[in-house]
C-alpha cells in the first residue's frame, strides 16, 4: 500500500524544492481538502489560496486522479471538499468521480466538491446539478472568495471568516 504524507504534492516533483507545509491548528472550518490537478502550477496556486485564505487545516495535492483515489482509499479521517479538475489525461473528472463514489469510504461520507476548469462547461454545470456533493463549478484559478462561500453555506458561516 501507497504511503502519503500530508502536504505533499502526489507524484512528488523531483526537480522542486518542497514549499508545502501543513497548517497545523484545530480551530479552522475547513480541515481536510484535496487537489487533484494534472497541472502543477495550478496545485501550487491552489493550494498557497487556500492556506493563505486561513480557512482550512490541511491541503494535500495531487497530479494523478488514481494517486488520489489511491489515498481516498487508504484514509481513515474525512476530507472536507476535493477541488477537482475535470480536464486531465487518462482519467478526467467525470470518471474521478464515478470511481470515488464507488469506494467504501465514500458509503459513509461524501466530501463536497468544487469543480474547477479552465473554462465551465455546460457539462460541468450538469455535472453539479446531478452529484448532489458538487457544490460548485468554478473557472480556475481558485479565489478566496470560493474558499469563504464554501465556509458561509457549508461549515461555521460568517463567523469563521471574520476570525481569519
Amino acid at each position: 500500500m501507497q504511503s502519503f504524507r500530508t502536504g505533499e504534492v502526489y507524484p512528488p516533483n523531483p526537480f522542486s524544492r518542497n514549499m508545502s507545509s501543513t497548517i497545523v491548528s484545530t480551530d479552522k472550518p475547513i480541515h481536510r481538502v484535496v487537489l487533484v490537478d494534472d497541472d502543477s502550477t495550478d496545485n501550487f496556486l491552489h493550494k498557497r489560496v487556500l492556506e493563505k485564505s486561513g480557512l482550512v487545516e490541511e491541503v494535500i495535492a495531487f497530479e494523478q486522479p488514481e494517486m488520489a483515489l489511491d489515498y481516498l482509499a487508504s484514509i481513515e479521517h474525512p476530507i472536507d471538499v476535493i477541488c477537482l479538475d475535470i480536464n486531465m489525461p487518462k482519467m478526467n473528472g467525470f470518471e474521478f468521480l464515478e470511481a470515488y463514489q464507488k469506494l467504501e469510504i465514500a458509503k459513509k461520507q461524501l466530501p463536497l466538491v468544487v469543480i474547477l476548469s479552465t473554462s465551465v462547461t455546460a457539462e460541468s454545470i450538469a455535472c453539479k446539478q446531478g452529484i448532489s456533493s458538487v457544490v460548485a463549478a468554478e473557472t480556475k484559478p481558485l479565489r478566496r472568495e470560493t474558499v469563504e462561500q464554501l465556509v458561509i453555506e457549508y461549515f461555521n458561516g460568517a463567523s469563521s471568516i471574520a476570525q481569519s
